[in-house]
């Protein structure tokens, strides 16, 4: 019966995963962890892209396994597509989150990671927190591949759209995705005249200080990620910055 269940592991697998998609393998994920990395869009954007970068992984990083399913983009790829199709699309390309079995195998990809003969550098996924902005429907508290709001709403005007199909309705203006001075602001969540991720945003401001009372668990992962990474503490203290702005 074990060795049936191993022959057909991958169709078990996802099979479960399409009733709950916290199942990720069939054994026991309390101690996953979750990386993240910089991948060409243009390359892994096709269907099988993931599980083709998923096999490249493991391939070239001797003791790595990251169970089916578990890769995922970090955005939304409809947003994803859209940023590209727009150019506005980092030039180091999108986000990919997945994981590995413990924190051990973490740490290895986090001082060194190979995939198609190139090195990558991973940095440990922060899960979504109480003031995370959806890129989709410009709420708080999760990413777009997690919204369940059918329409869109712009963070800079509340209309029926992303951010990278902002525009100004003035023809001579040329500011796409941006606030510009002919078109009025309105906060999504708050009703303000400013954008959802403007500082002086009430609703911002009260879920970030939501988020930083429930920050204490993340810093033990954060700072056993910076002792194996001696380049990543910068970059996460950078990143606190921003998060506090």
């Amino acid at each position: 019966m074990a060795a049936m269940l191993l022959r057909f592991k991958k169709e078990i697998i996802e099979a479960a995963w399409k009733v709950d998609r916290g199942i990720i393998n069939v054994i026991a994920n309390e101690s996953w962890v979750e990386l993240k990395i910089l991948v060409a869009y243009e390359r892994y954007w096709h269907p099988e892209g993931l599980e083709d970068l998923r096999l490249q992984i493991e391939a070239e990083n001797e003791g790595v396994v990251i169970p089916p399913f578990s890769m995922r983009w970090m955005r939304a790829k409809r947003v994803i597509k859209e940023h590209y199709q727009w150019g506005k699309l980092s030039s180091d390309g999108a986000s990919v989150v997945f994981k590995v079995p413990n924190k051990t195998a973490g740490h290895k990809l986090l001082l060194e990671m190979w995939v198609a003969g190139n090195k990558f550098r991973a940095h440990p996924f922060i899960p979504d927190k109480l003031d995370t902005l959806c890129g989709s429907c410009s709420a708080r508290g999760h990413w777009e591949f997690q919204c369940r709001k059918v329409a869109a709403a712009c963070p800079i005007c509340s209309r029926n759209h992303f951010t990278a199909g902002h525009r100004c309705e003035v023809v001579t203006c040329a500011v796409v995705g941006r606030v510009c001075p002919h078109v009025g602001m309105k906060c999504p969540n708050c009703g303000g005249v400013h954008p959802a991720q403007d500082g002086r945003c009430r609703a911002r401001n009260e879920a970030i200080g939501i988020a930083r009372g429930a920050m204490i668990g993340r810093a033990i992962w954060i700072q056993q990620a910076e002792t194996a990474h001696p380049h990543h503490e910068q970059q996460q203290r950078q990143q606190r910055a921003l998060e506090a702005n």
